[in-house]
């Protein structure tokens, strides 16, 4: 069977991500007066798999800082060295440079920095402190204290390298030296083309664990594994087997004074003097080495030789494992295949609309059985595509701890909704405008602790985020219990930029202050705020996933910033509205209400155009027909302007939409029209409708803005 290994990378790339990203998540959480052995042990088991997965596909770099990185690890989780703030700091430095590695590697580059260096050292030192005095031990062993051995089961591994499915250039011997890092193996003399018969004695691995090894290089169906007696009789051994059985029977250093102490003491120097090399699965592989790593001192030790397994098999593909991963691009081309065959119904129904029900009543019930199963097979193609937000909300405890401690804040991290689900192409392009309001909570809302025990307040502030689903949008709010907006200072910033507001402005026009270019009350330029960027790019962010935001705050009680976004980019509910001969989408969650236009609601503001009152509100008034440069409606016989308004919210406020007529409700299929064609002013999309016309889908921020300008 011949094996694509850029597939076998890729899989080693995500898995990769994903124990650096439980790595962050369960160093956060730790507590370093009262450490969890389970956390430690959890911690340990991912660094370990790092390095398992690097070693065997020669990427060295990685594989050096993941075994100083486990050295420290494994003395933490053997209770030898009391857990500190400072070895909490080097870890996560630790896994920023290994995600930088992955990173460089996935481009097939090589990442060079002198954070390598000095992360290494640091985890170095502090593996070799005292445990009582704090001092570094010069030359210390990495592992200074041993347990029993544990009750071994025997397994017999029987399969046939011919017909099992290797790739063709596998390397036996590789495998050999990887089950023997596990306990003692006994190799079997078999002719070429018949089955071997191998037996693995072991105290940590189960038949799961050597399947899911076999799994990475081969069928797994192809590999019989069955637990025999301890005292059965053993199978003849070649002479790599009686090397194999020579090397255990020395003990690996189990035990003081056992046999083969020295011996193991060399290889445990020697294996912190050179980078860790690969198990030599596969040969010709980059940078893995044409003869295995002699097993080291390191994986004789029982709890950490159990993972050798799951790192070697980084894989993961269990034969009883019921999930797949598939790319995004194919997803996405099932999402538009799918939207076509939505948009053919739509065809189709319109055209059947002229027939007779009762004729045709074979061809209306075949169009219903097809809506149906389409808006089926549509949700549940979109369903592939949502993500929960933890995604996003994962990577916050991290910024939050940095930013705080940067800021010498005391900062306590609420996340709420995690679950909540949303479309990953919004998960991807949502972390950076988080990222930033995040940051802002804590630099501009926290106050100092000194400063909040002045008001009255816990030392430590509390910033929340929480995620929800309200109809067919999504809800993120990022909240604080900080200082909360300043309006005076606001106001008095905005006279000195010249910024235009209104006589009597409310305080949600105040707040939108922050949103303004280059606008920023920080008293000085940090690396965190100052400059005036950031706030800006965050709407602008947010409004190109057609989405709005809006913020709450109160002097002293802080600040509330909610983020409103559709649940997806690919579908949009929303209603169809006439102007002239032509159609036009609104989004159906920027909809408010709809009113009758009435002449004595209607007013003229100098150099501000219509208003129309609403609510005791005067709302700005968008005459779409001006906006679009179509003749003008008139008025008819009362004297009364013939259309509809309709209410919607923008990211100024609400305003007053002035059509001809509202058609109906419609879920539509988006389609870009900037890729397709262009980008148009006030357009965010298009779709196709059951006659077969393009709509174009309506940007009721930008229109707002083209509303000032032809006034």
């Amino acid at each position: 069977m011949s094996i694509d290994m850029s597939q076998l990378y890729q899989v080693f790339f995500d898995e990769a991500r994903e124990h650096l990203s439980e790595m962050e998540s369960l160093l956060l959480e730790l507590d370093v007066d009262q450490p969890d052995l389970e956390m430690l042990n959890a911690i340990f088991r991912a660094a370990h798999s790092i390095k398992g997965g690097a070693g065997t596909f020669g990427f060295h770099d990685m594989a050096k800082v993941t075994h100083i990185l486990e050295t420290l690890l494994d003395r933490l989780r053997k209770q030898e060295l009391p857990l500190t703030v400072e070895m909490i700091d080097v870890f996560l430095e630790a896994g920023d440079v290994l995600g930088s590695q992955l990173a460089a590697h996935q481009a097939d580059s090589e990442y060079q920095d002198e954070r390598i260096g000095r992360v290494c050292q640091r985890l170095d030192k502090l593996a070799h402190m005292d445990f009582t005095t704090g001092t570094h031990f010069e030359g210390a062993p990495k592992t200074t204290t041993m347990t029993a051995p544990k009750t071994s089961r025997v397994w017999q591994i029987r399969f046939n390298p011919e017909t099992a499915g290797f790739q063709a250039d596998f390397d036996l011997d590789g495998l050999a030296d990887t089950l023997t890092e596990l306990g003692t193996l006994e190799r079997s003399a078999a002719p070429a083309g018949q089955a071997v018969t191998w037996r693995l004695t072991s105290d940590v691995v189960s038949r799961q664990d050597i399947l899911e090894l076999f799994a990475f290089l081969c069928d797994p169906q192809a590999v019989e594994v069955t637990e025999t007696p301890p005292g059965a009789p053993e199978p003849n051994t070649d002479e790599q087997g009686a090397t194999d059985h020579e090397d255990q029977d020395l003990g690996y250093g189990l035990f003081e004074g056992s046999p083969g102490m020295e011996r193991v003491a060399a290889l445990a120097v020697e294996e912190q003097q050179e980078t860790t090399q690969g198990y030599g699965f596969f040969k010709g592989a980059p940078g893995t080495p044409q003869q295995s790593a002699t097993p080291s001192a390191e994986y004789s030790e029982a709890s950490a030789a159990g993972e050798a397994t799951k790192s070697a098999a980084s894989k993961r593909a269990s034969v009883s494992d019921s999930s797949i991963r598939i790319s995004v691009e194919k997803v996405d081309q099932l999402i538009n295949l799918v939207g076509e065959l939505v948009i053919a119904h739509a065809i189709l129904a319109e055209s059947a609309s002229d027939l007779e029900p009762v004729e045709h009543q074979s061809i209306f019930d075949g169009l219903s059985n097809l809506e149906r199963n389409s808006r089926d097979l549509q949700q549940a193609v979109m369903s592939i595509r949502m993500m929960p937000i933890s995604f996003v909300f994962s990577r916050f405890p991290r910024v939050v701890r940095d930013t705080a401690a940067a800021l010498n804040k005391k900062v306590n991290l609420k996340l709420i909704g995690e679950d909540t689900e949303l479309d990953k192409g919004l998960i991807e392009r949502l972390a950076d405008p988080l990222n930033h309001l995040v940051r802002n909570c804590i630099d501009h809302g926290i106050e100092l602790p000194e400063q909040r025990l002045a008001a009255g307040k816990l030392d430590t502030g509390d910033i929340t985020l929480r995620a929800s689903h309200q109809g067919g949008a999504i809800i993120i709010e990022v909240s604080d219990d900080g200082a909360g907006l300043n309006r005076a200072k606001l106001l008095a910033k905005a006279v000195e930029r010249g910024v235009e507001l209104p006589e009597h402005p409310s305080d949600k026009e105040v707040w939108q202050l922050i949103f303004a270019p280059g606008f920023s009350t920080a008293e000085e330029v940090t690396d965190i705020s100052g400059r005036g960027v950031g706030m800006d790019v965050v709407r602008r962010n947010i409004e190109q996933m057609n989405g709005r935001v809006e913020i709450d705050s109160a002097l002293g009680h802080g600040t509330r910033i909610t983020i409103r976004l559709p649940l997806t980019l690919a579908i949009l509910d929303g209603m169809s509205v006439r102007m002239g001969e032509e159609i036009y989408i609104l989004p159906l969650t920027a909809i408010r209400e709809s009113v009758q236009p009435q002449p004595e609601r209607l007013k003229r503001v100098a150099g501000k155009g219509q208003v129309i009152k609403v609510d005791d509100d005067y709302l700005p008034l968008v005459i779409l027909r001006k906006v679009f440069g179509m003749a003008a409606q008139s008025a008819n016989a009362q004297g009364n302007i013939e259309g509809i308004i309709v209410i919607v919210d923008t990211s100024e406020g609400r305003a007053a939409l002035l059509v001809d007529e509202l058609v109906a409700q419609h879920q539509v299929v988006i389609k870009s029209l900037e890729t397709n064609y262009r980008k148009v002013a006030g357009i965010s999309g298009a779709t196709i409708m059951g006659n077969g016309r393009v709509a174009l889908i309506l940007d009721v921020d930008e229109l707002v803005r083209l509303s000032h300008e032809v006034t």
